[in-house]
């Protein structure tokens, strides 16, 4: 086949155009913004995740551990700032420790590495700070700088040859036996481009081109904003790693289990040290207004570092994951009429983490289904 066209130019859609530069003449990724990677790969916290928390056999699991390998590697590779912090998820009590048991489990059957169960006093020997009953220590977990993580994707999918479109939004689809796209580039008419192959990685709005495609899909993208806040690193207030409260597991009602990770600390490559994120519900797809008292974000994390102050705090960012409406895991799949269209959707956390991996999975689908 001639030409793929990748729509959507965040950490994923960029990961999936550098995996399959090489099995077509021509790869086009398609951006709505003046830069790549503006929404959900911009406004994250930089965690490199593990992979515990996700249900074994999940696409979660799956591809956010081999991802985990895969980041640091690149970032080695790429002299892009990565450091192994480690995580730890603390308890509070007995009952939070016996949830603890139940995550180790869960970490153990996913293949995630050296995970191991400590004491509240060994909690203190590795972050003097922290007050906790026990955690789990956590040394795959790591941060990295995720600015330069898209701009070497950037530069490694031009020296491939991939063109990279911004500031050109898709209008329309056609699907037949090949794809007309219309698209809408700023300061240009609209044209159309055709593609043998349409991969679908807009995040935010891929329940939108979902429905392009194919009129009888009704996948429903859900926003759920997440709001930070910050504070700078002081001799009693320093830590070095992430920093965790024990997740909530929570049944969906398709069946689907799934953990809500609540507010934690990370740790930056300067002086900030976030927090969050604290989740709400935005108006839309794009509202990044920060709504949460910086009280709420305090009352999360006291408990465990009595030594930060309610003064201390400042707000800092807030991104927008992109949730699938009856769905807790990653959805990749063929699109059921036209099966030359892969869809990404709900490809929220640990998305970033996972994205090399999601290329490598894309390209491997494309490979034994369609070329």
């Amino acid at each position: 086949m001639k030409r793929a066209m990748v729509i959507g130019g965040g950490a994923v859609g960029l990961s999936v155009a550098n995996e399959i530069a090489d099995l077509f003449l021509e790869v086009y990724v398609v951006e709505k913004e003046s830069r790549v990677g503006e929404h959900a790969s911009s406004r994250s916290s930089q965690v490199a995740h593990a992979g515990l928390y996700y249900p074994t056999d999940s696409l979660k699991a799956k591809l956010c551990v081999e991802g985990n390998t895969l980041l640091q590697q690149f970032c080695n590779d790429h002299d892009i700032p990565f450091r192994s912090v480690g995580k730890l998820v603390v308890a509070l009590d007995e009952k939070e420790d016996a949830s603890l048991d139940t995550l180790l489990c869960q970490a153990e059957q996913n293949g995630v590495p050296d995970v191991r169960k400590i004491s509240g006093r060994e909690v203190q020997n590795l972050e003097p700070q922290v007050r906790c009953y026990s955690a789990l220590h956590v040394p795959t977990s790591g941060i990295f700088d995720s600015g330069k993580y898209l701009g070497s994707l950037v530069a490694n999918a031009w020296h491939k040859g991939v063109h990279i479109c911004k500031k050109t939004v898709v209008t329309g689809i056609s699907s037949e036996e090949t794809f007309t796209v219309s698209v809408k580039t700023n300061g240009f008419p609209e044209e159309t481009v055709s593609a043998d192959v349409l991969i679908n990685a807009a995040g935010l709005f891929s329940d939108a081109v979902a429905k392009m495609v194919n009129s009888e899909n009704d996948y429903q993208v859900i926003p759920v904003r997440g709001e930070a806040a910050k504070f700078y690193r002081s001799d009693g207030t320093a830590i070095s790693m992430n920093i965790y409260p024990v997740p909530h597991q929570h049944t969906m009602e398709n069946g689907d289990k799934t953990f809500t990770t609540g507010v934690h600390f990370t740790p930056t490559f300067g002086k900030e040290i976030t927090i969050g994120p604290y989740l709400v519900a935005p108006l839309h797809k794009e509202d990044y207004a920060i709504t949460t008292p910086l009280e709420q974000f305090y009352e999360k994390v006291a408990t465990f570092f009595p030594s930060l102050r309610m003064e201390d705090l400042h707000i800092h960012q807030a991104g927008i994951s992109a949730k699938l409406a009856g769905h807790s895991d990653f959805v990749i799949t063929q699109d059921k009429d036209f099966n030359q269209c892969i869809h990404l959707l709900g490809i929220d956390s640990p998305g970033l983490t996972a994205s090399l991996a999601i290329g490598k999975y894309v390209k491997q689908m494309l490979k034994e289904h369609l070329l």
